[in-house]
């Protein structure tokens, strides 16, 4: 047995399967609306034949157009539940890829706010070394780590007044006023 009829037995096999899962979707329907739809035709039918004699020819014939239509009208309803259970999967597809999106974007948009609060406080940061002579500029790095009045002094070769004049210009505004506290 050669390459060429192992493929045509696999195409073979891939179109039953395909005409298999064909026939099967068509299946779908609803519960519902197909059980309440079979009903009302089967009442109209019983209720054509119990017609009297002289009209029931007349009533057999309506009786089997009922039955015509009734036969056509579930083959579009199937189709047409068919076409809304596709439909709906789909939208629900979509909805879960629009809410993986959005969390997504939130994410990133949470991590800008982070990236935009810390840029802010390198800028003020910046802003008070300007404001800072260069010769306090080591002084206020200091200030910046957390370290003493003292130790800034001793280390920087300034006064201790002036240390702490350096670490109230460095400090946030909203510590030095939880430290007066």
């Amino acid at each position: 047995m050669g390459a060429r009829e192992v493929l045509w037995i696999v195409v073979a096999v891939l179109a039953v399967y395909l005409v298999f899962q064909l026939i099967r979707a068509m299946g779908v329907k609803d519960a519902d609306v197909s059980g309440d739809d079979a009903g009302a035709d089967t009442i109209e039918v019983d209720t054509s034949a119990s017609v009297d004699d002289a009209d029931a020819s007349e009533d057999r014939v309506t009786g089997e157009t009922v039955v015509a239509q009734s036969t056509a009208a579930p083959d579009n309803e199937a189709a047409d539940s068919f076409g809304l259970a596709l439909e709906v999967r789909q939208l629900r597809r979509d909805a879960a890829q629009l809410r993986g999106e959005i969390d997504q974007l939130r994410a990133e948009q949470l991590a800008f706010r982070q990236s935009i609060n810390e840029q802010a406080a390198q800028l003020d940061a910046a802003r008070a070394a300007q404001r800072v002579s260069p010769l306090y500029g080591e002084a206020l790095a200091l200030v910046r780590r957390g370290m003493t009045a003292e130790d800034i002094a001793e280390r920087c070769s300034i006064s201790v007044a002036e240390a702490e004049l350096v670490k109230s210009l460095g400090q946030d505004p909203a510590e030095g006023s939880e430290g007066a506290r």
